[in-house]
């Protein structure tokens, strides 16, 4: 019988979720904004990098960005989310308004990941 990935690859799954949270640079609230992410192509070229890494450890047919021709509007976000949620990370979601530079307000989310102890 094939042994699961998520039994056979348990250090080397953790190691890519502290990458992940590594390149997103999470603040003292564990959270990061997405308009600050949409507009960090050097993140986003990081997390799309790591796509050949991540089908190694993890069962990807689940993440749409994994699947071929399919668009998805963010990858980057979308991988983020389904490998940390896999790992028993919570990644919540709230609307959030920032003003930015010339006094104008803008709407976007901010993101807080926490580990689910329950789960792991």
């Amino acid at each position: 019988m094939r042994i699961k990935l998520c039994d056979q690859y348990k250090t080397e799954r953790e190691e890519i979720c502290k990458k992940l949270i590594d390149i997103l640079k999470l603040d003292a609230n564990q959270s990061f904004i997405l308009c600050e992410l949409d507009d960090d192509t050097e993140k986003q070229t990081a997390i799309l990098n790591m796509k050949d890494e991540i089908q190694k450890c993890f069962a990807c047919s689940e993440i749409s960005s994994f699947k071929p021709n399919f668009e998805c509007k963010r990858p980057y976000l979308n991988i983020v989310r389904g490998i940390l949620r896999k790992q028993g990370y919570v990644f919540n979601g709230s609307s959030n308004v920032i003003k930015l530079e010339n006094g104008e307000s803008k709407t976007t989310k901010k993101y807080f990941i926490f580990r689910n102890n329950s789960i792991i």
